[in-house]
Formats: C-alpha cells, sequence, structure tokens
C-alpha cells in the first residue's frame, strides 16, 4: 500500500492524492472482493441492465410458467415475458412504475394486445425486483424479475 501512495504522489496533485487515498481508505473497511465476485448483477446506473424470473400464470388454461427476460436502458424497457414470441416495449416513470404494451393483429385480423404493469422494489436485505403483471385478453400472470 505505501508503495501505490508514493506513486500516486509523484503523479497526481496533491488534492487529486488525497482525495484518491481517502478513497482507498474509505473502501478497505470491508471486503470488496466479496461484494464483486458474488456473481450478482450490481446496479451502476438504476434499474438500467437485465432483469430475469418466473412469468406465472394466474389460471391453468392460459399456458405454463415461463422465464421472462427484460431489458432496460437510458430510455425505456423491453420485456419478453414468453420465451421469444412477445416483446412488450415500454416506459420506466422517475418512481420505478414500469408500463408498456404490444398490440397487433392476430391471424383472423383480430386485434390482440398483451400490457405488462410493475414496479420496483428493495427489500431489507438490498435484494431489488421488479414486481407486476401481464394481462392478455382473459389471461393473467404474475411477474417477479431479479437482476441477472
Amino acid at each position: 500500500m505505501g508503495k501505490v501512495i508514493f506513486h500516486m504522489a509523484s503523479i497526481f496533485p496533491q488534492s487529486v492524492c488525497t482525495t484518491l487515498i481517502l478513497a482507498l481508505i474509505a473502501g478497505c473497511g470491508g471486503d470488496m472482493g466479496e461484494r464483486l465476485q458474488s456473481g450478482r448483477v450490481l446496479a451502476l446506473h438504476g434499474l438500467q441492465g437485465r432483469w430475469v424470473g418466473p412469468v406465472v400464470p394466474q389460471d391453468k388454461s392460459c399456458g405454463p410458467v415461463a422465464q421472462g427476460l427484460m431489458s432496460i436502458g437510458e430510455k425505456g424497457f423491453a420485456f419478453d415475458p414468453f420465451e421469444s414470441t412477445t416483446v412488450i416495449q415500454g416506459v420506466v416513470g422517475k418512481d420505478g412504475r414500469l408500463t408498456g404494451d404490444l398490440a397487433r393483429l392476430g391471424p383472423d385480423h383480430q386485434n390482440l394486445s398483451v400490457s405488462f404493469e410493475g414496479s420496483a422494489s428493495a427489500d431489507r436485505s438490498d435484494t431489488e425486483a421488479i414486481e407486476g403483471a401481464v394481462v392478455s385478453g382473459r389471461c393473467h400472470w404474475k411477474v417477479t424479475l431479479h437482476r441477472g
């Protein structure tokens, strides 16, 4: 550690060097490697990133449980609730509320629509989740997504 501080002092101005040393000392309070090597996806820009989890039908006639995949970017999200058959585009509100829908023509020229509404939350252990529902016609699915 002493060699690092010596080299930093020779490269950076004193104010920058002091700031970097304080950051190093503050970061050494816990085991930083444990969090970085945990296998968990860390949030860098709020909700942005990849989310995965089960999409569970509320009625057995609405199909089997599927694995949903959501990608959240700077301007919105894309959610694939049924393993590559449908992609719902939507927006993320400043309050963490997510809403989106998809409308298209079916094989007999009828209108088909699928919508998603959800919200982001964190529990006491700092585990983030997006919980919501997918609705299409009479079918409803419960969605619980985690970073992945």
